[in-house]
């Protein structure tokens, strides 16, 4: 009797490639886009994480542009800019 075939994993598109839209799919609806990283204690693996959607609340988003201010001395970046939407009228 014949093994059935084993089903090959869909390729899926480096995280690399698929960053750019999510970002841009997120700007032009407005969503949070979050990317953080995590390291597992007990294995040392890490794993990135990738989220859009409505996160943030204006309570957090004070508190994490203070945390990211006081730790500029230890790489943190903080970009603020005015924003104008960008979607074709129509």
């Amino acid at each position: 009797m014949a093994l059935p075939k084993k089903r090959g994993r869909k390729k899926q598109k480096p995280l690399i490639d698929t960053l750019p839209e999510l970002l841009v799919s997120a700007l032009a609806d407005s969503r949070d886009f979050i990317l953080c990283f995590e390291t597992d204690e007990e294995t040392g693996k890490r794993k990135v994480h990738v989220m859009t959607g409505q996160f943030i609340t204006p309570c957090m988003l004070r508190k994490l542009v203070g945390q990211a201010e006081s730790q500029k001395d230890e790489g943190s970046t903080l970009m603020s800019r005015k924003w104008t939407d960008v979607r074709p009228v129509g």
